[in-house]
């Protein structure tokens, strides 16, 4: 009953994003292959950071593609909020700062930045708060383009596009953002600090873990490891495959976006202290539970094995339940190590506390479960 529930849950989430996506066609961004874009940090001042070959780099390039450019100083700080500068400046005036929303637990023992997924319509405020209610502060991070980071209904777009170069800036601002937030609560004194990502956010999460030794926990659920595959072969990515494919094949998009493909930072990741765990839906057709099995062989066979947690659901259906309540135990088990039993039995509150679909939330029919 439970898959089917599932199935039906995801095949109305990617027929809405299809929808969105035809309704929006003409004016989607066009196929472009401007290199350039990628390692541009301030496009108004027309300023750029060293650039290298982007289908043949080395560790140490990539190390410094994701180093920070400014200070971790916010720019303001509130009861519940904290605005950053952005470390890439971009024509999108909005998008140049960011703020995230911060959920304090009262303590400085652990903190967790949570990255969402593309095109987001909602917080993660049910998570937020269960999570802080355990001890551990939250900070809701918002990708580039994003929520108040938006000029337009559709600004999303431009974080994951046709546009080689300007998809590459996106991850690259992403990462950029998030290593300033870890940075900031490491000045802050956090013993502890994790990244949680969903979706393309959890790409986000896996490349600031990689890259970041000040983050010793990464929760990465339902994550595409290489944005190329996902393009690729993911039902609600068929659009844009399409703008692509006429100019260039899987294996020249996978060396283009080798950079930001999670796939190609897993030394990163065999990093002592980095505790990782994994989140799969057996049925998702969009992150696709086997586009992730060559990075997990890798830590494994090299010693550095994540938890894996497999679940009998597809993408959005992480979300709904049984499958968020499992996860919400696993992940709760997994930042904090050793919950109580009410702890566990609280995580129920979480049912429909991941929500991966892509606009205002309706009722569903186990929201009576939430009270």
């Amino acid at each position: 009953m439970f898959r089917q529930l599932a199935r039906s849950h995801d095949h109305r989430h990617i027929q809405k994003s299809l929808d969105r996506q035809e309704r929006i066609s003409q004016k989607c961004i066009e196929f472009s292959h401007d290199a350039s874009t990628a390692f541009a940090v301030d496009e108004a001042a027309n300023q750029y950071s060293p650039d290298f070959d982007l289908t043949s780099w080395t560790i140490g390039e990539g190390e410094q593609f994701y180093s920070p450019i400014s200070s971790f100083e916010p720019l303001k700080v509130t009861d519940n909020s904290v605005i950053f500068q952005s470390d890439i400046t971009t024509s999108v005036i909005e998008n140049n700062t960011f703020e995230c929303l911060v959920t304090e637990s009262g303590s400085k023992e652990h903190a967790i930045v949570v990255f969402h997924h593309w095109y987001a319509r909602n917080r993660y405020s049910k998570f937020a708060k269960f999570f802080a209610s355990k001890g551990i502060t939250v900070v809701e991070a918002p990708l580039p383009y994003h929520f108040d980071r938006s000029n337009s209904e559709f600004a999303a777009e431009n974080f994951l596009s046709a546009d080689i170069g300007r998809t590459i800036q996106s991850m690259r601002q992403a990462v950029l953002d998030g290593r300033k937030i870890v940075g900031w609560l490491h000045e802050l004194g956090f013993a502890k600090i994790s990244v949680v990502g969903m979706c393309i956010g959890g790409t986000i999460a896996g490349l600031i873990a990689a890259q970041d030794e000040k983050v010793d926990k990464a929760v990465l659920m339902v994550t595409p490891m290489s944005p190329a595959d996902l393009v690729w072969s993911a039902e609600t990515m068929k659009p844009l495959r399409e703008r692509i494919e006429p100019n260039m094949s899987l294996e020249e998009l996978r060396a283009a976006w080798s950079i930001i493909s999670l796939n190609m930072h897993t030394f990163g990741l065999t990093r002592r202290g980095l505790e990782k765990i994994v989140i799969l839906g057996e049925e998702d057709t969009i992150a696709r539970p086997e586009r992730s099995e060559w990075m997990i062989k890798f830590l494994q066979e090299t010693g550095h094995s994540p938890e894996l947690l497999r679940l009998g659901c597809g993408h959005s259906s992480i979300g709904v339940f049984p499958y968020n309540l499992v996860a919400a135990w696993k992940v709760l088990h997994f930042l904090k190590e050793w919950p109580t039993w009410q702890e566990l039995w609280d995580a129920r509150l979480l049912i429909g506390g991941i929500d991966l679909t892509e606009g205002p939330r309706k009722y569903r029919f186990f929201d009576h479960w939430r009270s």
